[in-house]
């Protein structure tokens, strides 16, 4: 995960890459900005490109009933994140092809004072927890399970 970001201004960009060509690969990212005092709203634009080759055949159908493609998905989208009570993210995201996807989020939830935590879900049936474990104020080793890549290690860096 890449973010740079100041007062108004968001850039993130995600990569998730899979052990095989059956977990595949994902990009997504997004361009936004605050738009009121609080910053509790964010409008955005942004693109998502993944491809994996798990249910290339087969199309699964996401909670509206509209064919899901999160298996092969080069699209643009524009959407919103508004931050509810308990810091918890509700983002509405509508793709160029008419797919609607809605989600709620939550990073670095303190669980100690050196373990955070984390979790996703949305109406693609996906959903993901993740535990870290900070080391020093620049760095942490991070666990996460997601359920289209599977479980995963890693360093997490600061600056």
């Amino acid at each position: 995960m890449f973010r740079v970001q100041n007062a108004r201004w968001n850039l993130t960009s995600e990569w998730r890459l899979g052990y095989s060509a059956q977990k595949g690969y994902e990009v997504e990212t997004h361009l936004g900005r605050y738009v009121d005092k609080m910053q509790w709203f964010m409008p955005f634009v942004g693109f998502d490109w993944r491809y994996r080759k798990i249910g290339m055949d087969e199309h699964e159908t996401n909670l509206f009933g509209q064919k899901n493609g999160k298996d092969q998905r080069a699209a643009i989208s524009l959407g919103f994140v508004y931050t509810l009570p308990m810091l918890v993210n509700f983002q509405a995201e509508i793709y160029h092809d008419g797919i609607v996807r809605l989600s709620l989020m939550r990073e670095d939830i303190p669980i100690s004072k050196r373990v955070r935590a984390g979790f996703m879900v949305n109406t693609d049936k996906e959903y993901m927890g993740e535990l870290k474990y900070i080391i020093n104020k620049n760095m942490g080793i991070r666990t996460h399970y997601d359920s289209d890549m599977g479980f995963g290690v890693g360093l997490s860096l600061n600056y």
